[in-house]
Formats: structure tokens, sequence, C-alpha cells
């Protein structure tokens, strides 16, 4: 008789593959910026740094609590590919299908990334006043697409954008299945459609269900003062910042202790700054699980000291880290925009929008799952950050909110698809029939942003006066963006660490 093919993926180093992938993934542009913009011994020693750091933390890599794989499992893998591939390609990433406007700069960036020594600096004429400045933009997710584009242009810039962010969708999802620890084409989706209840509050604005049900226009917008973003729409308008923020949360949760937790929390920095923001409190979460993990009862004081110390306190932490993160920060501060420009909302008069806003974007889902996830700390956590981000201003636009709030709602995702497991062990059918609910009502935002792109690509396929992308502006005169320059002439790092 035959074995059955059955391949154990949770047994051995195969299990620490993902999230050292992930690592590897995350690292690759931070070591392209480092040659790109750093003077050559500096880049040199930070690469090294850096490099050692990440040796240690892929060693001591987590394993994933992968579900067995089986014979029988090989249409679901295929199938959690083949939407990896087909929602990257709807998102307009690599110019294949259409691009909401947003592209628009994100394209130009791509561009200068291209076309431009690094690192980018150029001459801003500002009436008779001539001066120098820099792309200090969180750049991170182009740098590998940017320099296969300096070898073959920058129509293969963006195939190797849409294929390296289609690699950093499959981690996404495989890292999904772990924490979940379920291999299931429901979590898949489940994760491309997650969306607040914005088709609620547009409704109670509009009150026209044409307007609702068959239109693509964007419905996230309706709360006035306050905007999150549903997960496919983080992909199809911001997929730079969305993609490693996905991954750095997810990495994050999946830490059986804090010896790389710091390392890769670095690395949000120069890909996802205002993600980098809504992370700190998971951040501090997971560390505090670590420490609490290496406590242990009956032990003396100084030993449990010790312990919690050498866990935390490693090479791969401080010196890897805390480099990138320094070289990161001082780059990203000589940005226009990097050292002012946050404040408080005008809540005295968004007393009501913020409470309207609140509860259908997020709230109706912290209660469906309060019965299963009322001792789970991470519940409070993500609650607490998607209560107060509203609450920040960055700038004129509710640009922080949609982007702080990325983290904590790839957390109520997971809490949401644990919660759904347990109702089925427990035969709670009432409950999960009210979570499934909340899912189809809340994946009406992405079935807009998807269904957008569908008809607007076959559009422009028949009709060429139907723009596929945006069109192409000059990113240095664009007035309607501000915010990816930096004047360089009181810039500690191109003054000291940058390319003369």
């Amino acid at each position: 008789m035959r074995p059955k093919l059955d391949i154990k993926w949770t047994a051995g180093a195969l299990t620490r593959l993902p999230m050292a992938t992930t690592y590897l993934y995350l690292s690759l542009p931070i070591f392209i910026f480092f040659f790109g913009w750093l003077s050559l011994p500096i880049a040199i020693a930070m690469a090294l740094i850096l490099a050692a750091g990440l040796v240690l933390a892929i060693r001591g890599a987590p394993r994933i609590s992968l579900p067995r794989i089986k014979k029988s499992d090989l249409p679901r893998i295929i199938f959690m590919i083949v939407v990896a591939f087909l929602w990257v390609y709807l998102s307009g990433i690599g110019k294949f299908a259409y691009q909401n406007y947003d592209h628009m700069w994100r394209n130009a960036t791509l561009e200068l990334l291209v076309s431009e020594e690094w690192p980018v600096v150029l001459s801003r004429i500002e009436g008779c006043v001539v001066s120098d400045v820099a792309l200090t933009y969180y750049f991170a997710t182009w740098l590998p697409a940017a320099c296969f584009g300096k070898l073959f242009g920058l129509g293969a810039a963006h195939t190797f954008l849409y294929f390296w962010c289609t690699v950093g969708v499959l981690l996404a999802f495989t890292l999904l299945v772990g924490l979940t620890r379920r291999l299931s084409v429901w979590v898949v989706l489940g994760f491309v459609f997650f969306s607040g209840l914005d088709i609620v509050g547009d409704f109670m604005l509009n009150n026209h269900a044409g307007y609702i049900w068959l239109s693509s226009i964007h419905i996230e917008n309706w709360a006035h003062g306050f905007q999150m973003s549903s997960i496919s729409t983080q992909l199809f308008w911001v997929y730079n910042q969305a993609i490693p923020a996905w991954l750095i949360t997810l990495a994050l949760l999946g830490q059986k202790n804090n010896r790389s937790i710091f390392l890769i929390y670095s690395f949000a920095f120069l890909s996802c700054t205002l993600p980098a923001i809504g992370l700190i409190p998971i951040a501090v979460y997971v560390g505090i699980k670590g420490i609490l993990s290496r406590f242990r009862r009956g032990e003396p004081l100084a030993k449990n000291a010790k312990a919690i110390l050498v866990d935390t306190f490693t090479l791969q932490n401080v010196i890897a880290g805390g480099a990138v993160t320094a070289v990161t920060l001082l780059f990203i501060r000589s940005n226009a925009t990097g050292g002012s420009g946050f404040g408080l909302a005008e809540i005295s008069s968004l007393r009501m929008s913020y409470l309207i806003f609140v509860l259908l974007e997020f709230l109706v889902y912290y209660l469906a799952i309060f019965k299963y996830q009322k001792r789970n700390p991470l519940f409070y956590v993500s609650l607490a950050t998607l209560l107060a981000v509203p609450l920040v201003v960055f700038g004129p636009h509710v640009d922080f909110v949609m982007r702080a709030s990325i983290p904590s709602l790839v957390v109520l995702f997971i809490l949401t698809a644990n919660t759904l497991s347990k109702c089925k062990r427990t035969n709670d059918r009432a409950r999960a029939l009210i979570i499934i609910a909340l899912l189809v009502l809340g994946g009406v935002t992405a079935y807009h942003e998807i269904i957008r792109s569908v008809t607007a690509t076959i559009a422009a396929a028949y009709d060429q006066t139907v723009e596929l992308v945006p069109k192409r502006i000059e990113l240095l005169t664009d007035g309607m963006r501000d915010n990816f320059f930096g004047d360089i002439s009181e810039s500690i790092f191109f003054k000291y660490l940058a390319k003369q």
C-alpha cells in the first residue's frame, strides 16, 4: 500500500520559515536604503550590524502553528495563492488594472527613485529662492522595485513591484493562517473583505439604496472628521504602508519571547511611519507578555530580573534594532512635516460624529466578540487604540486615523476570526450569525473597491477616454501634497550620515 502524502510543516525548521521569510522581506529594503543613502563606511557598518541581528532573529524565529498540511489541502493553498495574485492585480499595483487617484503620488515616488541618483536631492525654486530638498518619504516598499527599474527601466520596476507586493500579501496570509490556526478559504476571504459598517453610515447620510448597493463609489469618508480604511482599501490606496504594517503586526503577535521584538518594530519607520505609531500599544503588549512569560514564581527576584534582561536586551534588539531606528528616524525627521503637525481633533464640535463613527467602524465587532475575548488583554489594547487614534490629527487631512488604525484593525480581524472558531466549537449559532452578518455588511465596502477596479479596467480596454492610471505628475511641484520632501540644510542625517 502506498503511503498517504502527509507533509508535516509543523515539524522542525520549516515551521520557522514563514516568520524568517517575513524578516528577510522587511529587512531587504533597509539594506538597500543603507547603501543607497548612507556614506559607504557607515553603510557597510550598518549593514553588518543589521545582518548580525537578522541572523540571530532568524535563528530564534518562532514556529508558526500551521495546521498539518495534507494532500486534500492543496486546493485551499492554490486558492490562497490565486487570491493574492488577483487581489494585488485589482489594486492597480503594477499598472495592470485601474488605479485609484492616490496612485498618482505613489507612481511619481517610484519614478523618482528609478530616474534619480540616490539620495534623491532636487532643487526647489520658490520665488527667487533656490533650495535643495530631499525625498524623505517612507518609501521602503518601493526600493527593491526601484533597484530593478534602474537596471531594466520604469516599466520593469512596476512589474517587479506587483510581484513584490504579492509576495508580501502571501506572507500575510500565511501568518494569518498560523495565528488563527485555520487553513481556511474563509479566513483569507474574511481578511480581504474585512471592514467597518461604512454601508450603514453612508446610507444614514445619503438614504439611497441604489447608491449604496450598485455603485462603485468610495463610501468610507461618510463621517465628517473621521475615517478608517477597510483592508482592501488599504491595499488599493496605500499599499506601501499597508503591507509592511500587516506583516509587522502579525510578526509581533507571533513572537514567543522578546528577543527580536524591537528589531521587528524598527522596520516600520521607513515603510509605514504613521502605522508605526499605532503599533506602539501592540508592541508594548507583546513586550509585557514576553516579560511575564520569563517570570518564574518561587525564583529569586535577581534570577527573574536577569532572565528578563537577557531575553529583552539582546544584540538584535539593542544594537541592530537601535541602529535601524536611529538612522531611519533621523532620515524621516528631515521631512518637512516630520517634527510638527500633530494635534487634537476638535471633538467638542464632532462628538456625535465620533460616537456614531466608532460604533459603526469597530465597536459593533468588539461587542459581538466580547463574550469570548473578554479575558484577552489584546482585546482591550486594540480597542483602546482604535478609540484613541481618531482623537489625534496630523496635518490638514485625516491621514493619521486612517493609517495608525491599521495594526489594531488587523488585530480585530484575528480576534473576530478566533471568536467564530470558538462559536463553532461551542455551537453558539446566534453569536456566529451576528458576527457573519457584520462581516457581510462590512464587506460591501471592499465590494465597492473591487467592483470599481473591475468595471474601470474593462471600460479602459474598450474606451480610450477612460484612464486606467492617474495622470503623471511632477512630485516636486505638485501643490496637493507637501509631505514628500524635506529641507536638508539643517538635517543631521544629510550633514553627517548621507552620501555627499
